[in-house]
Formats: C-alpha cells, structure tokens, sequence
C-alpha cells in the first residue's frame, strides 16, 4: 500500500494525498459489501439472506454498493499516509474520486490542512505598549462601580483582539475557510427553515446577494480561526493550563443540578473555553 501513496505539501499548510486503489481491492471489497446487503435484504423466490450473489447484485443500486466500497477502502489508506507522514490534520479531508472506472485502478486524491504556523514575534512587549498606551472610556456616569469595570474590560479585550488580528502574521489555507463558511452557510439554511423562509427570501430582505453572505462568511472565518490559532499558540508559549479545580469551580457556579449535570458532559468543551480566557487575562495584564 506504501508505494501507492504520495504526499505532497502545499503552501499555507496543505497538502494533497494521492494513492491508487487496485482494481482487485476493489472487486473483491465490492464482493464483501454484497455479501453483507445479501444478510440483509429480501429477494422476492428466496428466504432474507438466502439469494444468490447475482440476484443480490442485480436488486441493488450499484451506486449504493460503490458508495459503500468507498466508504470502507479509502479510509484505510487515508489513516495508512497519516501515519506514515506524521501528518497532523486540523479539518475533515475532501476527498475526490479522480478516476473511477469499472476493471481499472482507481485514482483518490485527499487534500487536508495541518495547523498554520503563527509567527508571535516579540508580542509581548509591542502588546505591552500598546496597553500602557490605549486609553478606552467606557460612557454612562449611572452606573455601579462593578457595571464599569466589566465593561472597561470587555472594551480592552476587544481592543486586544483587534491588535492581534492586525499584527500577528498568520495564513489561513482556503480548505479551512471553505469548511467554514460551508457549516455557517448549512446554519444559515436551518434557520431560514424554521422562521418559513427560503435562503433567497431571506438574502433580498437583508439586501444580500449569495456572493456577498460567501464573502461575509469567509471574513468571518479568517478572523475566528485567526484568532483562535493565535490564541492558542500564546497559550502553549506561556505555558498557560486549566486544571480540574477551574472546570469543577465553573461548574457549581450552574444555576440549577441539571444544568450543572449538562456542563459535566462538556468538560473538554469547559477547558478550551476557561484556557482561552485565561489567556485573554495574561495579555490584559501584560
């Protein structure tokens, strides 16, 4: 299986897996997945799981048993070039069938991304100036002491977030953004859904085209996953860690048992979002 995989690495952290699936692989995976829909389906003269192979094949959508042939080769040799390459991928691969006939080989190429490399330069002291010289006034002279400063910090953090955006050098590979803006444009279908109304209906009541919410989309992506890799490489460099204490502190802050019962199940979701405002503090304070 070895030789048939090539690896190649792109810029922006990808890279494109190739590999060629022998034809014999394929025909004998092909016999296996029809003789597990054989177990399972009625053919009209025989007992379930009792026809024959050819009458199995011949009252099946031959598409249904490729998908499924599929489905059970190309992982294999997917998982085979990640380790292999010590690959690390942070997103689903897409897969294209490049060649995919029937007697001959078939073609898959895979194409992934692994994290982008995020360049921090000298951060902490050019983000320690820009601290010691950001000024932010938060409005509304009626409000309690306790009010002010949360808003003053929600203020900073955010003046924060935008300086690391328009400072710290990172290049979000297309592959990312696309299953980004894929997954908030399958939102965005839901939502419409449930207020009865269609993507259209609702673009020309916004005054947005489909191109447009694409590109809003896609901006959005860049910063969120920006962010979220600059954050979390700060993170690593200053060693900064949650522990059990901090999850277990958050969560009998729940109002109610069953909430408290629900953020146990999220735990691993608790830590990611406690680490990230951990870090948030680290660099208010810097």
């Amino acid at each position: 299986m070895k030789e048939n995989i090539t690896v190649k690495k792109l810029p922006k952290s990808e890279i494109e897996i190739s590999f060629i699936i022998p034809w014999e692989e394929i025909k004998d995976t092909f016999d296996e997945v029809i003789k597990k829909f054989g177990k399972e389906i009625q053919i009209k003269g025989f007992r379930k799981g009792k026809a024959p192979k050819k009458f199995v094949e011949e009252g099946l959508d031959k598409s249904k048993i490729y998908s499924q042939v599929v489905q059970e080769i190309i992982p294999k040799y997917y998982q085979k070039a990640i380790e292999l390459n010590n690959l690390k991928p942070i997103i689903s691969p897409k897969i294209t069938l490049t060649s995919a006939e029937e007697g001959k080989d078939w073609e898959v190429r895979i194409q992934i991304c692994e994290k982008p490399k995020v360049n921090l330069v000298n951060f902490k002291e050019e983000l320690s100036k820009f601290n010691k010289g950001a000024h932010i006034w938060v409005p509304g002279e009626n409000q309690t002491k306790t009010e002010d400063e949360e808003k003053r910090k929600e203020e900073k953090i955010q003046a924060i977030i935008k300086w690391l955006l328009e400072n710290i050098k990172i290049e979000i590979s297309d592959l990312m953004l696309e299953e980004e803006v894929n997954r908030r444009l399958s939102n965005l279908i839901d939502q419409t859904q449930k207020l009865g109304l269609t993507v259209e209906q609702y673009l020309k009541s916004t005054g947005k085209t489909p191109e447009s919410i694409k590109e809003e989309y896609r901006k959005q992506a860049n910063d969120l996953w920006r962010l979220e890799l600059i954050l979390e490489e700060i993170s690593d460099n200053e060693n900064i860690v949650v522990n059990q204490k901090d999850i277990e502190d958050l969560i009998q802050k729940a109002s109610s048992d069953e909430e408290k019962k629900n953020l146990q199940s999220q735990r691993y979701l608790l830590a990611s979002i406690l680490r990230r405002q951990k870090t948030l503090d680290f660099l208010i304070n810097l």
